[in-house]
């Protein structure tokens, strides 16, 4: 049985040490160009296949540094600004907020479903008004958002709708790949995500070639087509085309990439497995937990397993001493944070849903690795902590 259980692990083996090793041995870093022959194409090729529906259209992809920049570039490139309000989850990551204040514009955080801890549709139709531009559903935890209420919304509105998919690439909604289904999605290969890069990555789909094509730019200082002819032809000015960003991806890291991206189908399909292990070994001891919802038309990539709990603080303390860790996702929702709490107004009591989640949520260890015995070994704890509780309380 299983003495010391972390909260992820990435998965490392000997063909993703090769493939960095063979950039190294290469002596070619960064890639300048979008059509020049690399890793980083390479992983936009087939990444655009990994996300192609079951009419076999493929989205166009650009590979960048994070998915902070993925998310930062989408909204320059559907001219989102000053003056307009975007609709997001206040149960999310601070980045979603932070880029679209980073582009001029404000965030309106919103409440969200209970159980799958996604935007809720309603809650973002009544936050619409005439200076509404964007809506981004965060795929939270890998359980899709209801995407179909949202772009019904968003065509009723002329509205821009990016998806934030950092945490569902391989998760899919009714059949359709996270991050395709609204104007761009993006992505992020950090290191607690279901697959990684070796370091920060990321990337933007669409089926909107040119955005794509100006985000990959952007990325790369702003050198578009006008640099990039100049180089070629002696008698052409080299210029930028606008001013730029470097959010490249090292060849490293893409390299590295490419290799996890083929083992991720596997992955969260042991995923899903120990997560049905957590649902049935929890319900089985009858624990006050609240299990993670998964509607009938997800496909949960379950890149965390978060659940609600009563007396969060004394479990987490409780499980920590018998080797096991947990994390805790957003304990401070977006409209109570430091930079928006004034600027925006709120209080707390806003958000009442959200407010309960940042007090309840905690995510317990999962990941490839983790063996029946591992997840045994946590609910088994979690079984003697509630014991314990209930015997105090007697």
């Amino acid at each position: 049985m299983a003495s010391r259980i972390v909260a992820f692990r990435p998965v490392v083996d000997q063909e993703m040490k090769d493939a960095a090793c063979r950039v190294l041995d290469s002596g070619h870093y960064i890639r300048t160009s979008p059509d020049e022959a690399s890793e980083g194409k390479a992983l936009e090729e087939e990444l655009g296949a990994f996300l192609a529906g079951r009419d076999g259209r493929r989205p166009h992809v650009a590979n960048l540094s994070s998915g902070t920049a993925a998310m930062h570039l989408a909204w320059i490139a559907y001219g989102v600004g000053p003056g307009d309000e975007v609709v997001i989850p206040a149960n999310t990551f601070a980045s979603v907020a932070h880029c679209v204040s980073l582009v001029g514009a404000t965030p309106v955080p919103v409440d969200v479903e209970p159980d799958t801890y996604n935007i809720d549709p309603a809650a973002a139709a009544a936050a619409i008004t005439p200076r509404t531009r964007g809506i981004m559903p965060v795929h939270t935890a890998g359980h899709p958002a209801d995407l179909d209420p949202i772009l019904e919304l968003a065509r009723r509105h002329r509205l821009v709708v990016i998806e934030d998919a950092c945490q569902a690439i391989g998760a899919r909604y009714k059949g359709r790949a996270a991050g395709t289904l609204g104007d761009m999605g993006c992505y992020s290969f950090v290191q607690n995500k279901a697959m990684t890069c070796a370091g920060e990555g990321g990337a933007v789909a669409s089926f909107d070639e040119m955005r794509v094509r100006r985000i990959f730019n952007l990325a790369n200082h702003g050198r578009g087509e006008h640099y990039h002819r100049g180089h070629a032809d002696e008698g052409a000015p080299v210029t930028h085309d606008e001013i730029g960003f470097n959010y490249r991806q090292s060849e490293i890291l893409s390299a590295v990439a490419r290799v996890q991206l083929r083992r991720l189908p596997g992955w969260i399909e042991q995923r899903r497995r120990r997560a049905a292990l957590y649902r049935t070994l929890i319900a089985a001891h009858d624990l006050p937990i609240a299990l993670p919802g998964e509607r009938p038309w997800a496909y949960h990539s379950y890149v965390r397993f978060e659940v609600r709990v009563p007396n969060r603080a004394a479990l987490r303390r409780y499980l920590g001493r018998h080797g096991i860790a947990t994390t805790v996702h957003y304990p401070t929702p977006i409209h109570l944070d430091v930079p928006y709490r004034e600027q925006l107004g709120w209080r707390e009591g806003g958000l009442p849903v959200t407010e309960r989640l940042a007090r309840e949520i905690l995510t317990l260890p999962l990941y490839p690795q983790m063996t029946e015995d591992d997840v045994a070994y946590v609910v088994d704890h979690l079984a003697a902590f509630f014991r314990q509780q209930a015997s105090v309380t007697a």
